[in-house]
């Protein structure tokens, strides 16, 4: 069987800022870190994903993660 054909799954994150710009993280913690540096209304998201060779899917696509305490959320 040759790699990547069964599919490996994992999670993406991503912090969307108020102007649309999205950046990529490893982590959550690594993200919720981050938030803060992205201003007002950034906020954090994250995906379940199977890559597939070359290819990633999702199959719920993005959902927004609530940040602990109300941080981050402006």
């Amino acid at each position: 069987m040759a790699m990547g054909l069964a599919g490996l799954p994992g999670r993406e994150w991503m912090i969307r800022d108020s102007k649309g710009r999205k950046y990529s993280y490893d982590s959550e913690e690594e993200a919720l870190e981050e938030l803060p540096e992205h201003g007002e209304g950034a906020t954090v998201w994250t995906r379940e994903v199977y890559r597939v060779l070359f290819i990633t899917r999702s199959v719920d696509g993005w959902q927004q993660v609530p940040t602990p305490r109300g941080e981050g959320v402006f």
